[in-house]
């Protein structure tokens, strides 16, 4: 499996241990933290908001995967590169923006926002997506996360503040998949209180996502009953 991302030895705030682990493509796994300071120190790390003081955070240099003169799917994703390409590791603070999604736990919509706008505006500002092509990320991602076609328009024209909060994360998710980053980070939190048969489309949805040679890191400062494996 093709490596993407790693911490080494990094040591985040309330707590003396630190964590090292390597995430490859197709790996969706939980990191299980001892306190909620200690999970939102870490989050901060591996989105890059923050740079470590003890320790590394690195991601594969460039993207290993997309070509933009790569053909269209039909799901809105550019194929994937066949060619073997070295391994170059980077600081994350310092790799282009957009190679790290993030999802928290209410989605983390910006209010003032419809939600189209609110998923969309990354492909915008970080990639120069087309809408013809954004549309059809949006459709292929909100169908496999279970939204009805015929709830489609109503939900996308609607402001965060009318929609109830697991559409709220719902679009979260959305929003972060339609980037198609190299790395999905997402505050378990995310998976509270959303009806079962939900939350398993949503768990299919991301296992699609990291088929595509992705990666998902689940941060979490409780158990969890999420299917994927605990990083120890």
């Amino acid at each position: 499996m093709t490596e993407l991302f790693r911490v080494v030895e990094v040591q985040c705030a309330d707590s003396t241990r630190s964590h090292s682990f390597t995430l490859s493509c197709g790996d969706k796994r939980v990191l299980e933290l001892t306190s909620s300071v200690e999970k939102e120190a870490m989050i901060d790390l591996v989105t890059g908001v923050e740079v470590a003081k003890l320790g590394r955070v690195q991601i594969v240099q460039g993207d290993r995967r997309l070509n933009k003169n790569n053909e269209l799917t039909k799901g809105g994703e550019r194929r994937h590169q066949n060619r073997e390409i070295p391994v170059i590791w980077q600081a994350l603070h310092k790799a282009r923006q957009g190679r790290v999604a993030w999802v928290s736990a209410n989605g983390g919509l910006i209010s003032n926002l419809k939600v189209w706008e609110n998923v969309t505006l990354p492909l915008w500002h970080h990639f120069r997506h087309d809408e013809p092509e954004a549309e059809q990320r949006v459709k292929h991602w909100l169908a496999l996360l279970g939204m009805e076609q015929n709830a489609f328009a109503d939900f996308m024209a609607a402001p965060p503040a009318s929609i109830e909060l697991w559409q709220r994360k719902l679009a979260g998710l959305l929003r972060a998949l339609v980037q198609m980053p190299q790395l999905l980070v997402i505050d378990a939190k995310v998976f509270e209180g959303v009806d079962a048969l939900l939350t398993e489309q949503w768990v299919t949805a991301l296992d699609v996502y990291a088929g595509k040679n992705g990666a998902v890191l689940a941060i979490t400062d409780r158990p969890t009953s999420l299917p994927w494996q605990k990083i120890e």
